[in-house]
């Protein structure tokens, strides 16, 4: 159900996009270094322009890296990679390109997150959904 604007959660969600809007921007140059973050680069739907996002990282498994998405579909970044899937992912300081695909929230692959990973959706839990990219394997 859609938080009101002058409800107490609706106070809550704005307080929490504000603190982002001013914590990314500082975390993009360490995302892609630091071993819990990733960057993600998506294509904006309608700008067409590059978009970044400090994300924090999930499992690595067979090729594909796991990323939590709090805000579920209501993300931007989710928004932009259901538009256009291919994206690139800056990880331990390399860009590497895949395909994204969205995928619903399951708590036995949450349990694979480090804990700042887990962390996310305990404190926003905004119908989360996981985000599944599949890296190239040339890269």
């Amino acid at each position: 159900m859609p938080s009101e604007p002058g409800s107490d959660q609706g106070k809550r969600r704005t307080r929490l996009v504000r603190f982002w809007r001013v914590v990314n921007p500082l975390a993009r140059p360490l995302s892609g270094i630091a071993p819990w973050w990733v960057l993600l680069e998506t294509t904006g739907r309608q700008s067409g322009r590059p978009r970044r996002t400090p994300l924090a990282t999930g499992p690595v498994e067979d090729g594909a890296l796991w990323l939590i998405a709090v805000h579920g579909r209501h993300a931007s970044w989710v928004k932009n990679l259901e538009a256009t899937p291919a994206v690139r992912v800056r990880i331990a300081g390399r860009w590497r390109e895949g395909l994204a695909s969205v995928h619903p929230y399951d708590a036995a692959l949450a349990a694979r997150f480090n804990r700042y990973a887990r962390n996310g959706p305990r404190m926003v839990g905004i119908d989360p959904v996981f985000v599944r990219v599949d890296l190239a394997r040339n890269a």
